[in-house]
């Protein structure tokens, strides 16, 4: 008898997956009568490797950036593996989603539909001459009597990487440039567990000398996004003072505008960071943010390095 553990598995990183060319045999064992549809895409890219292979592992950005997975559980991270349970939209159904990085930039995806339909997904990003690339391959298995549906659904799994590739193209070409003026990132050598913790992961340029910034013509309650020294600041004129927001988020980078204030707290677009002001007094306080020394000298912003 076959063992349900395939030992046709291949072992990285202390952890096994099956191999690619044993996929389409073990749906065969698994499904009677299986019919199997398969389906590509392939999708020209910006990024390094790394923040393609991070923007994947970034499972919290996909509500708000693609409205998909908004109603999810997650029941397991390591750092090579994440599996989830996520609801089939409005309907009261709900899916495993399986999430493991089996190989150098290379994932499976596996979905299981109303326990009938196995969709795996094999997303790979690799090196071309113009630069990167993202590849999705996917296998569509059901019983036989069911292939109906594959035509269908793969239509939609093709629609499906068109519309999430551009989206994510905002995300990914956001961290080339941020690179580009200097920054670099916690998760630049992503795994399951960083990419999906909400903490600060950028690590801002450091300072050239100090800056300074007039804010004479702040009118009391407006907010305006400056850029100084390759960061950037939302400021809102107080009756005391300043109020100071990075601009940069300094989760993973997203562009916070004056839109995402709300009373004295900032919402990021991309992941749903929350966080509040920084004061300023005329003469008075210093706070840190973007990794600059901030102070408030009468109607001149004050931008220094950071000393320890």
């Amino acid at each position: 008898m076959r063992s349900f553990f395939d030992p046709a598995l291949i072992e990285r990183w202390g952890v096994a997956f099956i191999r690619e060319d044993k996929i389409d045999e073990a749906l065969g064992r698994l499904i009677p009568k299986v019919h199997i549809t398969k389906g590509r895409y392939s999708c020209p890219a910006h990024a390094e490797l790394r923040d393609l292979v991070w923007n994947h592992m970034d499972q919290n950005h996909r509500p708000s950036i693609h409205q998909t997975y908004g109603h999810a559980m997650r029941l397991h991270i390591g750092a090579k593996a994440a599996f989830s349970l996520t609801r089939f939209g409005n309907w009261p159904v709900v899916m495993p989603v399986f999430d493991g990085y089996y190989k150098d930039n290379g994932f499976y995806q596996v979905i299981c539909l109303f326990g009938l339909i196995v969709i795996v997904n094999f997303i790979a990003a690799s090196s071309t001459e113009q630069g990167t690339q993202m590849e999705v391959d996917w296998a569509i298995a059901s019983h036989r009597l069911l292939r109906f549906l594959h035509r269908p659904l793969d239509r939609r799994l093709r629609r499906l990487n068109e519309v999430q590739n551009a989206e994510d193209e905002v995300i990914r070409d956001r961290r080339v440039a941020l690179r580009a003026n200097g920054y670099r990132f916690l998760t630049d050598q992503p795994d399951f567990v960083n990419s999906n913790v909400i903490s600060n992961n950028v690590v801002y340029p450091p300072m050239a000398g100090s800056q300074s910034l007039s804010v004479a013509d702040l009118r009391e309650g407006e907010i305006r996004r400056v850029e100084v020294d390759r960061r950037a600041y939302l400021l809102r004129r107080a009756a005391d003072g300043l109020h100071v927001w990075p601009a940069v988020c300094p989760h993973e980078g997203a562009i916070i505008e004056p839109r995402h204030v709300a009373g004295n707290g900032v919402k990021c677009p991309w992941h749903g960071l929350e966080f509040g002001m920084r004061p300023l007094r005329p003469n008075g306080n210093s706070v840190t943010v973007c990794g600059a020394s901030l102070t408030l000298d009468g109607t001149t912003l004050q931008l220094r390095a950071v000393t320890d």
